[in-house]
């Protein structure tokens, strides 16, 4: 009887692995033989100037982003790390921010703030009582770094924050009763300690900023600023040049996943250190210097991370007013959402309904793959358990760009284009997803106790019986919580819907980046806040849950 049961296991592999196959592997494959192609026929574009121009340029941006990004989430580490205070908690909650902010949001916020009209500069103004040459920070490579450090620095200050909280009791001591003083104690043993998680979050964020797209296409500011992921797009959208698309997202891909390699080994360290810690260290009280050094952090961190969201919700009710056509409190950009009769509140309308549709088909299909591939490599050691584990981790090295390049090249001869792309949109954002859902349920299935599960089979229960009796109520937070990622993940996704959505397929993060693209930044804005108002939602939920296992 077991080894009819272990015959029929593999079964519940089926799905995830058609799925991986058919919504991850293929396009990839076309990919890599167009690319294979372009490079046989001598199209030579790896050592041409033009592509060491793009991927130096592609490089130094995420390596910046990477360095201002570590170095500013560092102090705010140690202080939510080791250091007890009031909104400790809440700080350490806003380090979710990039994982449920899309990158459009950051874009629009940082264009209202920072833009030669923005907040910035009109805060100048009014402390000067001078109408001076604003400061010119958009569509520059300042502008690429600061959006990036707003988006990621909060990796670093969670990744680090748990790894100083986690210090044990007992290696400090050891060092202090040896006559070290409290830097050279820190030098060679908290350092040490530190590294894996810094460096973590070191490869993650400039795994992030090398991969980013939105940010660099928005404020880069034209082809001197470009990069391989927006150049994959440029090539495709505007120059149908498929050759070279294939090219560049062959080499960024095998980029990515040698960073994706270089993650899972550290990050299988961090969880080896983690596990032997029995006591850790008593926070310490933040006041005097530290309490000052605290203060002098917090005012630019919570600025960068707060101007640009508030910044959206106020101008979301402004709006150009009389002859003058200055700005004003006004309902008008709401009312062209919801209550509006022209033609474009119908558009808006029909963005926001898309995006409900489709983040709710994305959370349906991650999680069922997910969970499928989660609950099996937990009831399985050694090669497979490392097979799946790999498999459901290899879309974080592959942008929706490149899968989108993928889809057009294998959909392209379709009869109904028009759905098949719906459907190509639909797989690569699960494909998006997938990654975080799994690591979620991962941590859930191999944390919950197997003896249960068998102490109801030995007392005769049938295997579908535990599963919708017991397997299934002991998952229901894990499953509610990958799929509230899996949604908020899917409302603010811009890369694959603008290679794969067809004409009049508008989602709300494109429908931003074409009123962004029209100058209609007050209507973007009132966009904006209901996607914010959805992924404040999602991590609303999210904070409930408790620990995600991210």
């Amino acid at each position: 009887m077991n080894g009819g049961i272990l015959r029929r296991i593999p079964w519940s592999l089926a799905a995830p692995a058609f799925f991986f196959a058919a919504a991850f592997a293929a396009p990839l494959v076309f990919v890599a033989v167009r690319a294979a192609g372009a490079f046989r026929n001598g199209a030579e574009i790896l050592g041409s100037p033009y592509f060491r121009g793009v991927l130096a340029v592609t490089v130094k941006q995420a390596v910046l982003s990477t360095v201002f990004s570590v170095l500013f989430g560092l102090p705010g580490a140690y202080f939510i790390g080791r250091c007890r205070f009031p909104g400790r908690n809440l700080l350490k909650s806003l380090s979710t921010v990039p994982f449920v902010l899309p990158p459009v949001l950051a874009v629009l916020g940082f264009i209202l703030v920072f833009g030669n009209s923005g907040a910035l500069n009109g805060f100048r103004d009014l402390l000067t009582s001078q109408n001076a040459e604003p400061w010119k920070i958009l569509y520059s490579l300042k502008a690429v770094v600061m959006a990036h450090v707003f988006y990621n620095f909060p990796i670093t200050l969670r990744l680090a924050g748990d790894a100083w909280a986690s210090l044990p009791q007992s290696t400090v001591r050891a060092a202090r009763s040896a006559g070290a003083k409290p830097f050279r104690a820190f030098l060679t043993v908290d350092l040490p300690m530190l590294t894996p998680s810094v460096a973590t979050a070191a490869v993650i964020t400039f795994l992030y900023c090398f991969l980013s797209f939105a940010i660099v296409l928005v404020l880069g500011g034209g082809p001197e600023l470009t990069t391989l992921e927006v150049e994959v797009y440029r090539l495709v959208k505007y120059k149908l040049d498929f050759d070279g698309a294939s090219a560049l997202a062959a080499v960024e891909t095998l980029i990515a996943s040698c960073l994706l390699i270089v993650y899972g080994l550290l990050s299988s360290k961090i969880a080896v250190r983690d596990d032997s810690i029995n006591v850790r260290r008593n926070p310490l009280p933040l006041r005097g210097f530290r309490g000052f050094a605290a203060a002098v952090y917090a005012l630019p961190a919570l600025l960068l991370l707060a101007a640009p969201i508030a910044a959206i919700i106020i101008n979301s009710f402004l709006s150009h007013t009389g002859w003058t056509g200055s700005l004003g409190f006004s309902l008008k950009n709401w009312k062209n959402l919801f209550g509006g009769a022209g033609p474009g509140s119908a558009v808006l309308l029909g963005a926001v309904f898309r995006s409900l549709l489709l983040g709710a088909a994305v959370s349906v299909l991650s999680v069922a793959t997910a969970a499928s591939a989660a609950r099996y490599s937990a009831q399985r050691k050694g090669k497979a358990a490392g097979i799946i584990g790999i498999s459901a981790a290899a879309p974080m090295a592959v942008s929706s760009i490149i899968l989108g390049l993928g889809y057009l090249l294998a959909l392209n001869r379709l009869p109904n284009f028009a759905f098949a792309r719906k459907a190509a949109l639909l797989c690569a954002q699960v494909a998006v997803a997938l990654p975080f859902s799994y690591r979620i349920l991962s941590a859930h299935f191999k944390s919950s106790s197997q003896r249960i599960l068998q102490a109801a089979k030995s007392c005769g229960a049938s295997s579908l019986r535990v599963f919708f009796t017991i397997e299934l109520p002991m998952a229901k937070r894990a499953l509610l919580t990958s799929a509230v990622f899996s949604f908020a993940l899917s409302a603010g996704e811009l890369n694959a819907a603008v290679i794969l959505a067809p004409s009049g397929f508008t989602t709300i993060p494109v429908a931003i980046y074409q009123m962004i693209g029209a100058y209609d930044i007050q209507g973007a804005c009132a966009l904006g806040t209901l996607l914010i108002l959805l992924c404040a939602s999602a991590f609303f939920i999210l904070d409930r849950m408790g620990e995600t296992g991210l």
